[in-house]
């Protein structure tokens, strides 16, 4: 069964464009992990803040525990902090792990 990570992110209108520049970036790198099936950025403006949602797939739970390993030593080796990206652009975040199957 396909897992499926699912990021919701409020942020605020002054920080739209660095946080969808840098949610790219983080995506490359996703993208090139083994078992990796597809991913998503949903935007939803309004209001003070501009919401966005991420998704990513993975073809099951081995490889997206692999995925999150490899993508944090990646990181980790090209010092792209997520946590410290999100706290310097205001940006909060509500995450879920799904098992996504069809109807």
């Amino acid at each position: 069964m396909e897992v499926v990570l699912i990021d919701r992110f409020t942020v605020p209108e002054e920080s739209k464009a660095t946080f969808l520049a840098e949610v790219r970036r983080s995506a490359a790198i996703l993208r090139t992990l083994p078992g990796f099936v597809e991913g998503f950025v949903y935007e939803n403006s309004g209001g003070a803040s501009h919401n966005v949602v991420t998704t990513a797939a993975w073809k099951d739970e081995d490889a997206f525990q692999n995925a999150r390993k490899k993508a944090a030593e990646e990181f980790q080796r090209i010092g792209f902090n997520p946590p410290e990206i999100m706290k310097r652009l205001n940006v909060e975040i509500e995450r879920g792990v799904y098992h996504r199957s069809s109807y």
